[in-house]
């Protein structure tokens, strides 16, 4: 292997951000404050409203999480819900605990789910549409299924674990249906570690959401449904609100690092670059590339070998409906799905990234995909 090695991803915090978060945390345990769902928490949740253009944020334990209390909010209880096969196993998942049956819909060429295949599978025991921004990228098609979902009158839900940050004709990700649900994991372009937030401008499901993450106690302690520990501590609210208030910043260094992309593969036979369309802001979580001549095993295995470069993980390299834990819920075809999922790479992408490695990864890649 070259001595260079080029991580796959690598998240962002300067020396201001992780002195702020040492002396937050030092102060929390001085002062003996909440170390759960206190002020920062609650500063963290009307950032990110703030932030998004929601009315609403609660912050709960995990992006998993924020999406299944989204899904219990709009009651998809003994119903179905159409999802994207392009996504990953815990959006299925989170359906099934929310007491549904995934109804899966193919993918576009965007990796963004199609709306026509949505239209299709839309039912009489529709309870919710669910959406997931691929990659980071909130797709022009998200106002067609916004609007299928309106006529309806099916609650669309936003899955935005990529897509903190990313928008499209100036609307953030997390304003195009009823509730949306964010990822704070560690590989995120805005992490706390793990965590999530559930953001909406329905105080019915903001209420919802505040009362599943903690137990769904009452006030007097008795239950009236059953909820989880879903809490998120003050610790990674700290952690968030730093991330929060450099995403803008942490966005346009990806952006950076995808231009010298563009600009170095362009115009490779065989290789198809998903780049975003005007009006969308990517905050490029993912950086993608279609091959049609090439197995992407092959493509890591020569980078990793002989120019030390890792690249990121797929989004998604196996379509839900071919995965064994949801077989039984597939009823096809997913031609998109099937051509798109196994047939591309995403080099790493991260916002401290050198310029100058960025243009080695890209001109390695050329070397690998023009052979």
């Amino acid at each position: 292997m070259s001595e260079i090695c080029i991580p796959s991803f690598s998240y962002s915090f300067h020396e201001a951000d992780i002195q702020y978060i040492t002396d937050e945390v030092g102060r929390l345990f001085r002062d003996q404050r909440h170390l759960t769902m206190s002020a920062h928490g609650e500063a963290l949740e009307a950032e990110f409203a703030a932030y998004t253009g929601t009315r609403h944020a609660v912050s709960v334990a995990s992006g998993t999480a924020a999406l299944e209390i989204a899904l219990r909010a709009v009651g998809v209880e003994d119903g179905e819900v159409v999802v994207p096969t392009n996504t990953f196993g815990a959006t299925v998942v989170s359906v099934l605990r929310a007491g549904a049956v995934p109804v899966f819909a193919d993918t576009s060429d965007d990796m963004s789910v199609s709306v026509e295949d949505v239209e299709a599978r839309i039912g009489p025991r529709t309870r919710a549409v669910v959406t997931v921004h691929i990659g980071g990228l909130v797709s022009p098609r998200t106002v067609d299924l916004a609007r299928l979902c309106e006529e309806r009158g099916v609650p669309l839900i936003e899955d935005a674990a990529h897509a903190a940050g990313a928008s499209y004709q100036g609307r953030r990700a997390g304003t195009f249906g009823v509730a949306a649900a964010f990822s704070l994991f560690s590989t995120k372009v805005m992490t706390s570690g793990e965590g999530g937030l559930v953001a909406t401008d329905d105080e019915r499901i903001r209420d919802t959401a505040m009362l599943l993450r903690d137990h769904a106690k009452n006030p007097d302690g008795t239950m009236s449904t059953t909820g989880y520990n879903w809490r998120l501590t003050e610790m990674q609210a700290i952690v968030g609100r730093v991330q929060l208030r450099r995403l803008d910043e942490m966005i346009a260094g990806r952006n950076a690092v995808a231009a010298v992309y563009d600009e170095r593969l362009a115009g490779i036979e065989g290789v198809r670059l998903l780049t975003p369309p005007d009006g969308a802001v990517h905050n490029r979580y993912k950086y993608i590339v279609e091959l049609e001549r090439h197995r992407p095993q092959d493509v890591q295995h020569r980078l990793d070998e002989k120019f030390g470069i890792a690249l990121g993980g797929y989004v998604y390299q196996t379509p839900c409906h071919l995965q064994d834990a949801f077989r039984s819920y597939a009823a096809g075809p997913f031609p998109g799905a099937d051509r798109i999922c196994p047939a591309h790479i995403c080099p790493p992408i991260y916002p401290d990234m050198p310029v100058n490695d960025a243009a080695y990864v890209a001109d390695c890649l050329r070397e690998v995909l023009s052979g």
